[in-house]
């Protein structure tokens, strides 16, 4: 930041506007920090959870979505301290036999009429002190100008949503905390509509034409429902679980799929959080090179500030179980005693 002086005579007015300049810089850094913080601190009310899966799809892919959401289903209950009464899903194909008890539960089809009064009905009972964590799964795809959620009822009088719609359902929500996941393809288009102060969204990948199939919502269930080690999931060694450990793990357990498959990701999944509607891919500093990302043995991930992406993140943390270590194995044979 410069400011011009021309004659000394303009000094105190430049010092004057210096000081202004840096005192509103301040206390926008400052409100930052105070709405993540708030938006740590309030949470004292219940915990409501939203899983939406759109059109699943053949077959294959019908069993695949309900797995998915069965195992969600439990971790958000097991892991995340939510209550099956406070988890609404809303699953886009009629329940089949093989499909477990929370797709066969689901409130509706995920049209987009059922949609819609599905977040109506939650936007009635969120209090300020609550939280609202939102999944998004299924598939999507991408006009050229904006990215659509493919719901089903499209052409009977329903129709695909795309990002701007999107958004606008869940505008001024009331929640302190506010989380959401849409792990659809081409689903980066949908974090500047949904983007808002105190809110986290996370995307499958950033908002460009990555249309394939994404593994963010399998990366998902699996680090949930079989984290690793504690000590392994602290990504940051702060001694705290936070929703940052688990993006971070998530992204991990993306790229290590591709790379069993000897594949090029297809997919960069991104974190937004300081409500500027701009993902990051803050996973960058965790990944190795050959992971897609720039950590080294020597790299320390840069400090994450008050109004960066991760910092409210940071902040959310989460009663994750871990499983119990197991006790190393003695190394020595101990001698046996000796002979009398």
């Amino acid at each position: 930041m410069y400011l011009r002086c021309p004659s000394s005579n303009s000094l105190v007015p430049c010092l004057v506007a210096f000081i202004l300049t840096c005192g509103s810089a301040a206390v926008g850094l400052t409100q930052k920090v105070q709405a993540a913080d708030d938006a740590a601190e309030r949470l004292s009310g219940s915990k409501w959870a939203l899983v939406i899966c759109g059109i699943p799809g053949d077959e294959e892919h019908h069993k695949l979505f309900s797995e998915t959401i069965e195992s969600l289903h439990e971790s958000l209950m097991k892991q995340l301290g939510f209550t099956d009464a406070n988890i609404r899903i809303q699953f886009g194909a009629d329940a089949i036999e093989e499909d477990g008890p929370a797709v066969s539960a689901a409130r509706g089809k995920a049209t987009r009429s059922e949609l819609t009064a599905e977040i109506e009905s939650l936007r009635k009972e969120l209090q300020p002190t609550d939280a609202l964590w939102v999944f998004v799964l299924g598939h999507a795809h991408y006009d050229g100008s904006k990215s659509y959620l493919n719901l089903p009822g499209a052409g009977s009088g329903e129709s695909d949503i795309h990002q701007d719609d999107f958004g606008k359902l869940f505008q001024d929500l009331s929640a302190a905390q506010q989380v959401f996941f849409v792990t659809t393809p081409v689903s980066g288009f949908f974090t500047r509509p949904l983007s808002a102060k105190g809110r986290v969204v996370v995307t499958a990948t950033e908002a460009d034409r990555e249309v394939n199939e994404t593994l963010f919502h399998a990366a998902l269930m699996e680090t949930l429902a079989d984290p690793p080690a504690k000590k392994d999931f602290d990504i940051d060694g702060d001694g705290k679980i936070s929703l940052f450990d688990l993006y971070i793990n998530i992204t991990q357990n993306v790229a290590r799929r591709y790379g069993a498959e000897n594949l090029l990701s297809t997919e960069h999944g991104q974190l937004d959080d300081n409500g500027d509607g701009r993902g990051t891919e803050l996973q960058l500093d965790y990944l190795t090179e050959e992971e897609g990302g720039r950590a080294t043995e020597d790299s320390k991930a840069p400090k994450i500030r008050p109004n960066s992406d991760g910092y409210l993140a940071k902040q959310i943390v989460l009663p994750i179980v871990f499983p119990e270590p197991v006790p190393a194995e003695p190394t020595d044979t101990p001698e046996p005693p000796p002979e009398e």
